[in-house]
């Protein structure tokens, strides 16, 4: 059966990396109180906004996306349910991209500054979404690493394992058959490729019996074999911590 994450709040994601006080949790449930249903193609900011709103993601999927002069479209980020959105570019002037709503979901806007109130009162949370942050930056930075180095079909091996570890990471029930709203032309700009280029390597990974794209979905076939082809390392993209910043604070969940 195909499986999607349920309504994920963003607590679900920084419990990962630090165990969270009541305090901790009630902090973050004030940045959820106003939640907002929006439609797909929705844009929540285009760059050169000024970063006065930060969202979470509670249910639906987004992208972040670069456009060149030309018109050329890149996409950078692709976030789902539980992710804080914004915080890469939250303490530069503008932002550098466009967010777009991939699908219809429900967000929860907060004023950027409320971070600030988080930060003094809460240093496991100040830590928390420093790591978020991080990790999101380093979800960009091995996708352009295996762009870099591999061929075709090493880069949507890769892409895909990123979507179904992160995927599993907030919600545990998902299987390996789960829902994806992306197109072959989001995999194009994701993964520097072209569309007919795309759609020839899925259709020689389907043969190989790697993996299987519908319209909405992604059915992995052989995850053992998408690893060796890929060289995916989900530790590259774990939650534990420095353990030098983690001293005095509460018990990581990973612990």
């Amino acid at each position: 059966m195909t499986t999607a994450p349920h309504e994920v709040c963003v607590s679900d994601n920084l419990m990962h990396f630090l165990a969270l006080s009541d305090t901790d949790k009630r902090l973050l449930a004030e940045l959820e109180q106003s939640p907002r249903s929006v439609a797909r193609g929705h844009m929540l900011w285009e760059a050169a906004d000024t970063p006065h709103t930060l969202y979470t993601l509670r249910c639906g999927w987004a992208y972040s996306m670069h456009k060149s002069e030309s018109g050329e479209e890149q996409v950078l980020d692709v976030f789902i349910p539980g992710d804080l959105m914004g915080i890469r570019e939250l303490t530069f002037p503008a932002h550098s991209t466009d967010v777009v709503m991939l699908t219809e979901g429900v967000v929860c806007p907060f004023p950027a500054e409320r971070l600030l109130d988080i930060f003094q009162q809460s240093s496991s949370l100040s830590l928390a979404i420093h790591a978020a942050a991080a990790r999101q930056q380093a979800i960009i930075s091995e996708r352009l690493v295996n762009i870099l180095r591999h061929d075709a079909r090493a880069r949507i091996a890769h892409f895909v394992l990123e979507l179904y570890f992160r995927l599993r990471r907030v919600d545990p029930a998902v299987e390996r058959d789960f829902l994806v709203p992306l197109s072959q032309g989001d995999f194009s700009k994701l993964l520097g490729m072209t569309k007919v280029h795309v759609s020839r390597t899925l259709s020689e990974m389907e043969s190989q019996n790697l993996l299987r794209k519908t319209r909405k979905a992604l059915q992995i076939q052989d995850v053992d074999r998408l690893l060796a082809i890929s060289s995916f390392d989900p530790m590259k993209l774990t939650d534990r911590l420095n353990p030098a910043l983690t001293r005095g604070l509460p018990t990581a969940c990973w612990e």
